[in-house]
């Protein structure tokens, strides 16, 4: 493995896991995407407010053997999200992060990357008939403004909070939610833009990633969903030329309980482990807790 290899290596335990915890947070539909803030039909604006914690961070190799992680032993994260109704079934979103990476007695606090979406609702389910799902297609687009592991000063990645690069994300969304069952799934591209860093010119491959989803409500305004998540990304170019074994592949698995409530504030508690299941390859396994207030406006 070449030497910018094992940087890669370290570059998904910086970037990739609050990407992944993201991405798994529950949303009205019960199948995540890419923005942890969702609008219900009834609602015009709300605030979100989110903390995390992540630790038990391993690397996973190309050969997918598991070995000690180099970076940061726990890592923290607020996310500070608000959405606004544009259109009775279009809304849009801003999400900004901030974290703190911890090693040993070290520790440092910075400010990550930013991101905006929008989604917008081509079915909408009807308690009349419960087989017609929600149906949603989503944009986003994630803004590289953080130091990542190009341009790190700090040994452990201490000062890592962004991925390096700005990504546009599209997807879809569909949603089985007026039956005693929940269920659903969505699809999620990543398209990520080249950008020149102090280790050179990077180019990240595309990206898919699949959620699906299973749940129910077991009391008044309360779900539960637990669902699996499926993400690959193509090979890494530095400078034009493809890094060997640079592809990579991770199967997380995570659970959410979170409030329905129609006025008043609500709240998420999210489990999430990564790499907790099947083939995993240039991956970071990682245990995360999330909680979150949600409020509509």
């Amino acid at each position: 493995m070449s030497k910018f290899s094992s940087m890669f290596g370290f570059m998904l335990l910086a970037s990739l896991v609050s990407v992944g915890e993201r991405a798994s947070a529950c949303s009205s539909c019960g199948s995540g995407g890419a923005d942890p803030v969702i609008l219900n039909p009834y609602e015009n604006h709300k605030l979100y407010l989110g903390l995390s914690h992540q630790s038990g961070f391993r690397d996973i190799d190309h050969h997918g053997k598991t070995r000690k992680s180099y970076g940061p032993e726990q890592k923290q994260s607020f996310d500070l999200a608000f959405a606004q109704r544009l259109l009775p079934k279009l809304f849009v979103s801003a999400v900004v992060n901030f974290g703190r990476n911890v090693h040993g007695s070290d520790s440092e606090m910075q400010n990550g990357d930013v991101s905006l979406n929008a989604r917008a609702s081509l079915v909408q389910p009807n308690i009349a008939e419960p087989w017609i799902p929600q149906i949603q297609v989503m944009a986003g687009h994630r803004f590289g403004i953080a130091r990542s592991i190009y341009d790190q000063k700090r040994q452990h990645g201490l000062d890592v909070f962004g991925a390096g690069y700005d990504e546009t994300y599209l997807g879809t969304d569909i949603w089985y939610g007026m039956s005693t069952v929940m269920f659903g799934g969505s699809v999620i591209f990543g398209l990520p833009r080249e950008a020149e860093t102090d280790a050179g010119r990077v180019q990240p491959g595309r990206m898919q990633r699949l959620i699906g989803t299973l749940g129910g409500m077991p009391w008044d305004e309360v779900k539960i969903i637990g669902g699996l998540i499926h993400e690959q990304r193509g090979g890494f170019k530095l400078d034009g030329a493809l890094q060997s074994n640079s592809d990579r592949l991770n199967h997380d698995l995570f659970l959410t309980l979170e409030t329905l409530y129609s006025e008043g504030s609500n709240y998420r508690v999210t489990l999430n482990r990564r790499a907790a299941w099947g083939e995993n390859r240039n991956a970071a396994q990682a245990n995360a807790l999330t909680l979150a207030w949600m409020r509509a406006l």
